[in-house]
């Protein structure tokens, strides 16, 4: 009966995220994160390369520990102190907790307005959208870059907000996933492309790279795998991913993008950065439902192959071990 209860978990979470999506901000972790992130960072006063690298260590430690442990011993005193009903309820917050660090659902909340958008001849609105997902300037780009940078923060965060979350909860449960989006978001908001983070942010960059290596590389079969089932060219997907994935500055996001956009036979391009896949730039608005659809396939066989197992043999073992030894320390 525990064994089922443990499996619903991950279901549930998984649920909640493909019905509701992600909370209000006011209830979301990740930005209960960005603000702890952003009060570290405020606070650290710039001197030398030396002194800014060593604070950024600390800018991104900090945050990283404190939610681990507060998320742990949270979950720990409710499933020890919780009485007869200690158990389900902690259940119940681990799934809702964990819908809110992986994110598929929003991946197509933010993208699929920007295809509305151009499929109403209405480039100035779809741009409007765009700028909001990527952080290059959008104001000159024409239709068919701006149905670029849609599929690539598609693309680009499959790895980063569904299948590393997904990794690290199979492996450590809450305690893994909450590692990972912590990481993440400090890479978001510190990473050292900035002058400003340049070096206060290096650390924050360095380690999210470190954290999605595997995962990065891991996506390839799984999209090559989604888009034999939907009918794309997965042969393709490997072959431009091998080929073009080391266009991209980041070690890792080239991966996906790269996969993807073989698999569909479509390019992305960031102008004076990179170009990944065959062809032409598509001007089809319908090339962006096409990546959310592939990036939904791919989140599921994920989840189904290496989450739901990687869980129970691992992860959940891992998580009532950290609690219970938290316990015992206090």
């Amino acid at each position: 009966m525990e064994l089922l209860l443990f499996a619903l978990i991950p279901l549930a979470a998984l649920v909640l995220d493909l019905v509701v999506g992600e909370p209000p901000n006011k209830f979301h972790p990740v930005v209960w994160m960005g603000k702890v992130i952003g009060f570290f960072d405020e606070h650290v006063s710039r001197k030398n390369q030396r002194h800014d690298r060593l604070c950024g260590v600390f800018v991104s430690l900090l945050p990283i520990i404190i939610f681990t442990l507060a998320f742990t011993l949270i979950l720990g005193a409710v499933r020890i102190y919780g009485g007869e009903y200690g158990l389900l309820i902690w259940a119940i917050l681990c799934a809702l907790l964990f819908s809110t660090l992986f994110a598929i659902k929003s991946l197509g909340t933010h993208t699929l307005p920007i295809m509305k958008d151009l499929q109403n001849h209405d480039l100035e609105a779809a741009r409007k959208k765009a700028a909001m997902v990527v952080s290059r300037d959008v104001n000159k780009l024409d239709e068919a870059h701006v149905i670029s940078c849609a599929s690539e923060t598609v693309a680009e965060n499959l790895v980063d907000s569904v299948l590393s979350p997904m990794f690290y909860f199979g492996l450590a449960g809450i305690p893994g996933a909450t590692i990972l989006r912590v990481a993440n978001t400090e890479d978001g908001m510190i990473g050292y492309l900035s002058e400003k983070h340049q070096n206060v942010g290096r650390f924050a960059a360095k380690l999210d790279d470190v954290l999605h290596y595997l995962t990065a590389r891991l996506s390839v079969p799984f999209i090559m795998l989604a888009s034999a089932l939907l009918g794309y060219d997965w042969r393709s997907a490997w072959r431009v991913a091998k080929r073009d994935h080391q266009q991209t500055s980041s070690p890792n996001k080239g991966w996906p993008m790269a996969a993807i956009a073989g698999a569909l036979g479509i390019k992305m391009e960031k102008e004076g950065h990179y170009s990944l896949g065959d062809g032409e730039l598509g001007n089809d608005p319908a090339n962006i439902a096409q990546t959310v659809r592939l990036m939904r396939y791919t989140s599921l066989l994920f989840f189904i192959i290496v989450l739901l197992p990687l869980y129970l043999l691992i992860g959940l073992h891992v998580q009532l071990f950290l609690e219970n030894y938290l316990f015992g320390l206090f």
